[in-house]
């Protein structure tokens, strides 16, 4: 009896640790279970008579009332197709189950795209994996269907799914459900109709509490546009600090906007020239003094303890970060290059550093990128080197990954580090000779201690699998020098990576030849 299971995980603990929840029913068992709690019965003895009672009732075979609560409404007709091959529901089953993510959201594509739902047997376990990472639910949302919504009305924890159809002016929706739905609902809007999910968040913004104001203003990171810049600035006024930064960073990525005209304008009045061995050179100096003003546009007079900057250099970083990489040339005439070798000579390179640190973060400027990761003040700047390479454009950032593989520690340290790199620098799926170096690296360091305590590969190397073009799957699955006692450790992962392998060929296959029927 369920009842009674239930009554016994409660007393794990002891009464006196946790004090039970008896079970209430109506009609006379009800009655029953209600007389244990007479006067003067301890806890102890209640519960042991309430069990008592359930296990006499369980030996014969009592079942509790029928629910009279109406059946709820069927599910409405579905509108896509479901995917019915066996050999396709049965590698649906397994990625969905066990990953990687890159695979779990390449079968998502591949089943949106073919215009097919995920079969009923697969909904429960999406809806959970939706549950548990958020980054999978825009992938989910295409292939749940119909009865993926409908069933996710069912549990609490899968409102995520039923957020993904609210529509644009149902209001009622809008207003009463969560911060997260509606975080979500203005992430998927703002990228077919940016202004009306402006309008949506603009409307009530101040009456929402600080945190779910800077989770909305995030979502205007999609579609941001010059539309979006009166908002903005009355966000600067935001009582929360969160808010007013967030605001301020969403401007400086607008280049023509009045913020980074104001902030360009500072900083502008801190470069001066001078005469110096007969030619002018660009100086740097910083601010004398916190401006009164400055403090509408988020810059904070007061460092914290803890900052390494003194004052001066505190008001120039916090000027220089919010203006684009491009203005530096523009003002100076200087390339990056040359901007970066004419940097150690002023007395603020410490601060404009950590800015154009900042700055390229939000630019695609590739000149910039490759000048900062050629540059020898590249240690001194807050930001991972590799990370630049990801602003170059695919060729170059090819090649300069390919020199990095290429370099002589490469081959016997850190792969799976660099794993995970190559993986963020190339999202969009990793280039042919990048896939054959790696695996060639590894086969042939595989026999070495410095690949066998590389922990973090056997983590990557599944997922960089995953990613890796499709006709380069077969190369990824031969030459393995195993069957040597140096290799044994890598039993499990390659088990692991030739399942990946032939999870992806029958992905390909299948709908391969759907597009061609």
């Amino acid at each position: 009896m369920k009842l009674l299971d239930e009554l016994a995980s409660q007393l794990i603990l002891g009464t006196d640790r946790r004090v039970p929840l008896l079970p209430q029913m109506e009609g006379p068992l009800g009655g029953l279970l209600g007389a244990t709690s007479a006067a003067g019965v301890t806890t102890e003895q209640q519960v042991l008579r309430s069990a008592g009672i359930l296990a006499i009732c369980n030996d014969a075979g009592f079942l509790p009332p029928l629910d009279e609560r109406p059946l709820p409404a069927p599910c409405v007709t579905e509108n896509l197709g479901q995917a019915t091959d066996s050999g396709l529901v049965s590698v649906l089953r397994q990625i969905l189950a066990d990953g990687p993510d890159p695979l779990r959201l390449e079968a998502l594509r591949e089943l949106g795209q073919a215009g097919l739902h995920l079969s009923p047997s697969h909904l429960p376990t999406a809806l959970q994996l939706g549950q548990r990472y958020p980054h999978l639910r825009q992938a989910l949302l295409g292939v749940l269907g119909q009865r993926g919504e409908w069933l996710a009305h069912f549990d609490p924890a899968w409102s995520w799914a039923i957020d993904g159809h609210i529509e644009t002016g149902a209001s009622a929706n809008w207003d009463t459900g969560s911060q997260e739905q509606r975080s979500l609902h203005i992430a998927r809007l703002r990228k077919t109709r940016p202004a009306e999910a402006r309008e949506l968040v603009q409307n009530g913004f101040s009456k929402l509490d600080a945190r779910e104001r800077a989770g909305l203003l995030e979502q205007l990171r999609v579609g941001l546009g010059s539309a979006d810049e009166d908002f903005l600035e009355s966000c600067l006024a935001d009582r929360s600090k969160e808010v007013r930064q967030i605001a301020a960073d969403l401007l400086a990525r607008l280049p023509d906007s009045r913020y980074v005209g104001r902030m360009a304008g500072r900083l502008g009045q801190c470069l001066g020239h001078e005469r110096r061995l007969l030619r002018q050179v660009v100086t740097l100096e910083a601010p004398a003094q916190f401006a009164p003003d400055w403090k509408a546009d988020t810059l904070e007079e007061t460092r914290a303890k803890s900052e390494t900057l003194g004052d001066r250099a505190w008001w120039l970083y916090q000027l220089a970060r919010y203006v684009p990489l491009e203005w530096w040339p523009q003002q100076t005439g200087m390339n990056p290059a040359e901007l970066l070798a004419w940097l150690p000579k002023t007395d603020w390179h410490e601060a404009i550093l950590r800015a154009w640190s900042e700055a390229i973060r939000r630019t695609e400027n590739a000149e910039w990128a490759l000048a900062l990761y050629s540059s020898k003040l590249l240690k001194k700047m807050a930001i991972e080197p590799l990370d630049l390479l990801s602003h170059l454009p695919l060729e170059e950032r090819t090649h300069q990954w390919l020199l990095v593989l290429g370099a002589q520690q490469s081959a016997v340290t850190s792969l799976g580090a660099k794993l995970e790199q190559i993986m963020q620098a190339f999202p969009q799926g990793i280039p042919e000779t990048i896939a054959n170096t790696v695996l060639q690296t590894l086969r042939d360091s595989l026999h070495t201690d410095a690949r066998r305590y590389d922990y973090a590969i056997r983590k990557t190397l599944p997922e960089f699998i995953c990613l890796i073009p499709m006709h380069c799957l077969d190369a990824a699955a031969q030459g393995w020098p195993m069957g040597r006692p140096e290799t044994e450790y890598f039993v499990e992962p390659l088990a692991r990576i030739l399942a990946i392998i032939e999870q992806r060929r029958t992905l390909h296959r299948t709908f391969s030849l759907r597009k061609t029927s």
